[in-house]
């Protein structure tokens, strides 16, 4: 009998395929989006009618209450949909650039986290939020607040809640399903503490005349900032489907 011929060496399983772009398609439209109303507003339309669009699309405060000659001559419903619409408008591409990429740093893990319907909820109200703040500490103001900032800090107020703290290690697999953590035990991570008092630090310094480094003190709207970031902390846990993955203060889950 010949012998057993020899065994073929069984070739090594590939490795599975790693997206080199792990950015969800949502998050990459909502950017592209912005971009196109910008490039739109700035290079396409008339001067009138890049001022229509201004006047129409961007929140007016002042313009809730009466105010200013000028909020006549808004049309009857940019009341209603400027809340959300100011959200879609930037004042140069260095704000849209500055907001697209806080946007793809924040947005990204809660978008895989929330899917497509509810981060698109959830941003929406983010804009919301952080226009009704501005609202609130600047109600005769008709100067126009523009930009997505306030959606951004809703979405870093979100990940702080899971992606930034210490249950969010080098080890886990995908940050965006770590577990959530109370909003008491958010307040007590090192982390998420150090994460919030800069940003909170940085809007207060910009609400209080120091940043004559950025530019006027008017052009940065610190206070849709702190009221989307807000929303995002405190409301994060009503969006997340992943309810069962809270950690209290004892450091296990709650109910």
């Amino acid at each position: 009998m010949s012998p057993d011929p020899m065994p073929r060496l069984q070739e090594p399983t590939p490795p599975p395929r790693v997206r080199a772009i792990n950015v969800p398609g949502v998050v990459l439209a909502l950017i592209a989006l912005f971009a196109l109303v910008h490039w739109v507003r700035t290079s396409v339309l008339s001067d009138v009618d890049a001022g229509w669009v201004l006047l129409n699309f961007a929140f007016i405060p002042g313009c809730y209450g009466g105010g200013d000659e000028i909020c006549s001559l808004r049309d009857a419903w940019a009341g209603v949909v400027s809340p959300v619409s100011h959200a879609f408008l930037h004042g140069d591409w260095t704000h849209f650039g500055a907001n697209a990429i806080w946007l793809l740093a924040f947005g990204t893990p809660v978008a895989r986290r929330l899917g497509v319907l509810r981060f698109l909820v959830f941003s929406l109200i983010g804009a919301v939020a952080g226009a009704g703040l501005f609202y609130l500490l600047n109600t005769d103001l008709v100067q126009p607040m523009i930009g997505a900032s306030g959606v951004v800090s809703a979405l870093m107020g979100a990940a702080s809640r899971f992606a930034l703290g210490s249950t969010a290690r080098p080890g886990l697999r995908d940050v965006a399903f770590a577990p959530r953590l109370s909003i008491g035990r958010s307040l007590t991570d090192r982390t998420i503490l150090f994460f919030i008092a800069i940003f909170f630090a940085t809007n207060v310094a910009l609400g209080s005349g120091a940043a004559f480094l950025f530019g006027e003190v008017g052009s940065i709207a610190w206070e849709a900032h702190l009221g989307g970031f807000l929303f995002g902390f405190l409301c994060f846990a009503a969006f997340d489907p992943r309810h069962q993955h809270e950690i209290g203060l004892s450091g296990g889950p709650t109910a």
